[in-house]
């Protein structure tokens, strides 16, 4: 029952969203619903590898000594330039000193 209780009030927003759009005659509406069965999914914009649009979550993490550090998750688009500096900061903060060696894309900077 639970189930299609929450399946109902997703059902719900995607009319409210669709409704808005449809109304004030735009095509975008934040955190946009696009899949009943897992509503938490967020369409990300690339462009790249011959696909405009990407399905999934987005993850910043940081590499030591085998481990991985997953340092931020989210089924939202973010920017990841904005994470590096603060990666940078906890590493210190774990270790007590900078990484040797920092490495990113070359489009990092690209803000």
């Amino acid at each position: 029952m639970r189930r299609f209780i929450d399946r109902f009030k997703v059902i719900k927003e995607v009319y409210t969203q669709q409704n808005y759009m449809y109304e004030n005659k735009v095509r975008r509406v934040s955190d946009r619903i696009v899949s009943f069965s897992q509503p938490h999914i967020r369409p990300i914009v690339r462009g790249k590898a011959g696909k405009s649009v990407e399905f999934g979550a987005k993850i910043s993490l940081s590499l030591s000594d085998g481990f991985s550090f997953v340092d931020r998750l989210s089924w939202d688009n973010f920017n990841e330039s904005k994470d590096l500096i603060p990666q940078i900061e906890n590493y210190k903060e774990r270790y007590g000193y900078y990484p040797l060696s920092v490495y990113a894309d070359k489009n990092l900077s690209d803000t």
